[in-house]
């Protein structure tokens, strides 16, 4: 029952990098505003930074075992004497794991592409999300770069007061309050000084809750309903 909930969702090692890279400008830019901040002389750039350090933290983590990556093989190189080069091909069509050993001895193409070692070509890789997640985990929000200068992430007061009242009642995946009570409470707030309508009120009661506990406690029936006998 369990393997059901797993998160199969597969990422390429670009995706991969461009996320561990993002954390690491994150960093930078909380080392930045620290209390011991560097000099304009020894900064770096942040993006160049962060996308040279996101690359040998994959690749160290894909060398040493930490992480696994999966690709089709090829083992089957044929000489192209017309052209002067060789090329691999009859790549597998089924995913196959690409071994911490693999990484060490291989060379990595352009973009992440294709691993080429002495014997084979692995292409089309792919990483396990939930693994990278598991190593490089999401920033909370009040954590995540701001997009340009001072801005901050975009909210409003609707958005604000939906969150308020999260914290409030600690609505989580296990525990879910009733719409009424959410949406008396709405009714008791106002927004840049008006009052919350109950249109209003009753769409934010219902956005905050999980769908399954909008469709309340009643099991869905499948195939005819025979409860009605007459």
């Amino acid at each position: 029952m369990f393997i059901e909930k797993l998160d199969r969702h597969q990422w390429t090692l670009k995706e991969a990098k461009e996320h561990i890279a993002k954390l690491i400008r994150a960093q930078l830019e909380r080392e930045q505003k620290g209390p011991n901040p560097r000099p304009a002389w020894a900064r770096q750039d942040p993006v160049e930074k962060s996308e040279e350090e996101a690359r040998s933290e994959l690749m160290t983590a894909l060398r040493d075992g930490d992480l696994h990556a999966t690709g089709r093989l090829s083992l089957r190189r044929r000489e192209r004497y017309a052209t002067g080069y060789s090329a691999w091909e009859f790549h597998s069509s089924y995913p196959q794991p690409i071994s911490p050993g693999h990484w060490r001895e291989g060379r990595l193409g352009h973009m992440g592409k294709n691993l080429e070692y002495a014997e084979g070509e692995f292409i089309d890789i792919r990483i396990p999300r939930v693994m990278v997640l598991t190593i490089w985990p999401e920033l909370p929000l009040d954590a995540r770069p701001q997009t340009s200068g001072s801005e901050t992430v975009y909210t409003t007061p609707y958005m604000d007061l939906m969150q308020a009242a999260i914290q409030q009642y600690g609505l989580s995946a296990t525990h879910q309050d009733k719409k009424e009570s959410l949406v008396a409470w709405f009714l008791e707030r106002e927004v840049d000084g008006e009052p919350v309508s109950r249109n209003l009120a009753e769409a934010m009661a219902t956005l905050i809750r999980l769908p399954q506990s909008q469709r309340g406690g009643a099991k869905r029936m499948v195939g005819p309903d025979l409860r009605d006998t007459g």
